[in-house]
């Protein structure tokens, strides 16, 4: 018999990937942070910036790895996530995630998990 986990791994794409974040530190970072977490396709947020970095004045500087669950392939749908954190609305001049200032997936860290 055909376990389920069998079967959502042959149709769902399971990814992780590495994140750099800068946000203006007028912002609540716990808020901007469920906000990702409430994007379609990503799963799981944790935050992984080195104790040790110093921050700049007026930025702060968040790394984050990111899990997302997707069907397409994961460089579209990790695209997809970007433009929807960052991107402004139709005919509005809002960013979709108040606070964020750039959003950018580091190279090289995006891997399938299995």
């Amino acid at each position: 018999m055909i376990s389920i986990k069998k079967i959502l791994n042959e149709v769902l794409n399971n990814f992780s990937v590495e994140i750099d974040l800068l946000i203006d530190s007028s912002y609540n970072t716990y808020d901007i942070l469920n906000e990702i977490r409430a994007l379609k396709r990503v799963t799981i947020v944790t935050v992984i910036t080195p104790e040790d970095y110093t921050q700049s004045a007026g930025d702060e500087y968040i790394r984050l790895r990111m899990k997302i669950v997707t069907r397409i392939e994961a460089q579209e749908a990790l695209q997809g996530i970007l433009d929807d954190a960052i991107s402004s609305k139709k005919g509005d001049n809002v960013v979709s995630i108040q606070g964020i200032k750039s959003m950018n997936y580091r190279e090289g860290t995006l891997k399938r998990i299995d």
